[in-house]
């Protein structure tokens, strides 16, 4: 199942993918969406979520010295910048519209909590292909072997879907990034591989590069 679920996507999806994603529209009255908005707030301010996240307007107001925080964006987008505080970050190479960046990447189907390997559909690290291979039992075929070469990514090119491009914006070389979607800024209401419609998704990046 996993075997053929790489072959057939990846986190950065043809153009025709992208444009379905984006053509889906978010709706006031859609239950689910409402979900799973709850579910991903729900989860970065709980100690599931490790650090325990507070939103980025309420930063000014905490009393710790270095407050852990999301950003979010319309309660669609949701982004956890866990490097944000390290020495010499603020020095090195930002994300912009026309940058070219190179990243490490593991995607997830989002369901209330941390996710699993279970809830894995795309990557490129070692260490999460090798944790899905040692879990997965039927109908994989070990000979594949999936590409651990960072991505380049051109951004304002659309070759990422335009939720990861708005979360991506701002970062830096060398962080890493949790990215959250609800469906509609994601794949939208189709089944796309193994990603089930109106799904919300995570991704666990780590940005090498930034030219």
């Amino acid at each position: 199942m996993h075997m053929k679920l790489f072959r057939q996507i990846s986190l950065f999806v043809a153009v025709a993918i992208i444009a379905m994603a984006t053509a889906s529209c978010s709706n006031e009255n859609d239950t689910v969406l409402i979900s799973q908005q709850n579910a991903i707030t729900k989860y970065l301010l709980s100690t599931s979520h490790q650090p325990k996240l507070i939103p980025e307007e309420e930063v000014a107001m905490s009393t710790e010295n270095e407050p852990h925080f999301y950003t979010h964006w319309a309660l669609d987008i949701f982004r956890y910048i866990a490097t944000y505080y390290d020495e010499g970050r603020e020095d090195k190479p930002e994300v912009m519209h026309n940058s070219e960046i190179e990243i490490v990447y593991t995607a997830y189907i989002f369901k209330s909590g941390k996710p699993t390997v279970n809830d894995m559909f795309a990557t490129n690290d070692a260490d999460s292909i090798a944790e899905l291979k040692a879990v997965v039992k039927d109908g994989l075929n070990t000979s594949y072997e999936w590409t651990t070469d960072p991505m380049v990514i051109k951004m304002g090119t659309e070759q990422i879907m335009p939720g990861l491009e708005t979360a991506l914006k701002g970062c830096r070389e060398g962080d890493s990034v949790e990215i959250y979607l609800t469906y509609d800024k994601a794949y939208g209401k189709h089944y796309i591989g193994m990603v089930p419609a109106k799904s919300s998704l995570v991704w666990y990046i780590d940005i090498i590069s930034v030219k």
